[in-house]
């Protein structure tokens, strides 16, 4: 044996004897290998199998385009400010200045909410109310619309003077694919941060968004759970320190007869250094339906809406009380989580973790702005709607950047907790709120039946095509089996080694790939008989075989696997994990028929076992 065909022999061995420890602890029993053997890896199983965690989630898609409509409606605002302010000064509106000394006051914002009367009646639609001639007068104009939304239409208002912006339908349904497609990219990162085994995140209809997570543990599934419902959209708001809820009280009275179950635990009362009257409740379920019913009341405004502070009452350093309260706000965001640049865990001097922030360039300028405007006013910091913090603004805050603290409590759950933020803060915030329609837990009994079938059916096909090529080609027939022997070692370390799942389409997958392999020899060994039948020696025959056989097994090969990787790229769920197997016992069989059949016929030929036509 010359050295060239030594080193690939070896190479070989070595690999096959990889691949047969690799795989043991999948088929040996549990508790059986030494606790110093070196490999730990098991084949996983698909949920089909297995069993595990199947999730719904839909996402409230009109939620991103009411944000859309009331930014659309403080832009609305503005612009007339600035429209009335040319009429007064004589100026033509249609000539706009951008710069951005053109920005109104707040004096002449007020001026307009007088005379205008704004509100988002549905999701997609804002209406603007008038009788002041003036305000008629720049309505009637284009330039409204010229400059605002071109993804908004001008209409006469259905009631009343003035006008109405409804969004086009078809960028409806753009935004609606945008925020769908940006939750599903999420969704896949927050799962993907826990290194599960394959899991399965898919559109489903058109708002639904399907998770299969397959053998996943019971406290893995109340991680994944509460990671994935974890909206975490970040906000900085102004705390309006002029409302209070002391007029509010006989509201309460009428909530209370229509809605008594939600009403449990409501009451009034005062906060803070002023003494501000606001609801407070143990359940804040409760506290956001009382202010959900005071919103469509028209008792909050439009331009405002509510936070919720979570408030623990101590005594000798114990908790004995503990509630959500609400506090009034701007519902204006001009800083969000979308003009974050970085998150990070940091330590106070204490030792307590914070969440470290970092804004992008535009975001720094914005927040400077937004301090800057409101010194001596609160910022509440928000979470979703969650109230972290609200510090008063001593003076601006430049050099963008801020920081979220996590209250009380034990240092370990505070610094998970920490971590959790900064992962769901890295991989982005919903645009839309993200709701759970189902749970679904799949047990493992009907994965077993499953499996069990799936194993019968695939060592029932294994052994007849062994049995077959054995009696049929003799000692080519045993080289063959060898060959599908070594092929399906190879497929299950693969499999094992880049963490894939193997489903009952999976299991499909290997027995058509042993089928192709099985092809693959015929056609070399066919084609071996032929070259022997024309005289030439076994050595000749068998160089000769092998050679005129490989493009054709190499063409039928790439056909299969061009419609594996269309599968691979177009499929989710059951038909990917069918592709997957499929690829990659497409790489494994060719492989094992074009090198380690003709290493194996290299060797008997040196050895002298083949030695005549019979042999073949």
């Amino acid at each position: 044996m010359d050295k060239k065909r030594f080193w690939k022999a070896l190479f070989v061995g070595i690999m096959f004897v990889f691949s047969v420890l690799y795989i043991l602890p999948t088929v040996m029993p549990a508790d059986t290998l030494p606790k110093w053997y070196p490999f730990e890896k098991q084949l996983n199983f698909g949920l089909d199998i297995k069993g595990g965690l199947e999730l719904r989630y839909t996402v409230d898609y009109k939620k991103a385009v009411l944000e859309n409509s009331r930014d659309l409606m403080f832009r609305t605002e503005e612009l007339l400010a600035r429209a009335m302010r040319e009429e007064n000064q004589g100026k033509d509106i249609e000539e706009w200045d951008e710069g951005e000394n053109n920005k109104p006051t707040p004096e002449e914002l007020e001026a307009v909410q007088k005379l205008v009367t704004f509100s988002v009646p549905t999701f997609d639609t804002v209406r603007l109310v008038t009788s002041d001639s003036t305000v008629l007068d720049i309505l009637s104009k284009d330039f409204l619309e010229t400059n605002l939304d071109a993804r908004y239409v001008k209409v006469d208002a259905a009631e009343g003077d003035g006008i109405e912006f409804h969004m086009k339908a078809e960028e409806i349904k753009r935004l609606k694919t945008e925020v769908v497609d940006q939750t599903l990219s999420i969704i896949r990162k927050r799962i993907d941060a826990f290194g599960l085994v394959e899991p399965d995140v898919r559109v489903s209809g058109e708002s639904d968004i399907d998770v299969q997570l397959p053998g996943v543990s019971a406290d893995q599934m109340d991680m994944v759970r509460d990671r994935i419902g974890q909206t975490a959209r970040l906000t900085f708001r102004i705390v309006d320190t002029k409302t209070d809820f002391a007029n509010l009280r006989g509201e309460l009275e009428g909530f209370k007869a229509r809605f008594p179950d939600k009403a449990e635990g409501i009451e009034f009362a005062s906060f803070g250094e002023d003494n501000r009257v606001q609801a407070k409740s143990p359940k804040k379920s409760n506290l956001v339906a009382f202010m959900n019913y005071l919103q469509a009341e028209g008792k909050l405004g439009e331009r405002k809406t509510v936070g919720y502070f979570f408030v623990e009452e101590r005594e000798k350093g114990q908790v004995v009380r503990s509630y959500y309260r609400t506090e009034i706000l701007d519902a204006e965001a001009r800083v969000s989580g979308e003009h974050l640049s970085r998150s990070r865990v940091g330590f106070d001097e204490k030792g307590s973790p914070y969440v470290s922030l970092n804004f992008t360039s535009n975001g720094g300028r914005l927040f400077g702005e937004l301090t800057e405007e409101h010194v001596g006013e609160f910022l509440a910091i928000l979470l979703d709607d969650d109230i972290n913090s609200a510090p008063v603004i001593k003076e601006k805050i430049a050099g963008g950047s801020a920081q979220i603290t996590l209250g009380a409590g034990n240092p370990s759950e505070q610094l998970k907790e920490a971590q959790s933020l900064v992962t769901v803060l890295t991989h982005g915030a919903y645009k839309a709120p993200v709701h759970k329609v189902q749970d679904h837990v799949v047990g493992p009994s009907l994965g077993k039946d499953a499996i069990d079938a799936g194993v019968f059916s695939f060592a029932l096909g294994a052994i007849l095509v062994l049995l077959f090529m054995g009696f049929y080609y003799r000692q080519a027939g045993i080289v063959a089996d060898l060959a599908l022997i070594a092929n399906m070692i190879f497929i299950l370390a693969t499999l094992i080694g880049f963490n894939s799942a193997l489903t009952l389409p999976g299991l499909a997958g290997i027995v058509l790939t042993l089928g192709m392999a099985v092809d693959a020899n015929v056609l070399i060994y066919e084609r071996i008989r032929e070259e022997i039948r024309a005289g030439k020696p076994p050595r000749a025959a068998i160089e000769t075989g092998f050679q005129k056989s490989t493009w054709t097994i190499l063409d039928s090969q790439l056909t299969t696997a061009l419609a594996g990787l269309i599968l691979l790229n177009f499929t989710t769920g059951p038909i990917y994990g069918f592709a997957v197997v499929l690829l990659i016992g497409i790489i494994w069989s060719v492989f094992t028929a074009l090198v380690i059949c003709r290493m194996a016929y290299g060797w008997m030929l040196d050895r002298k076992i083949i030695k005549d036509q019979v042999s073949i």
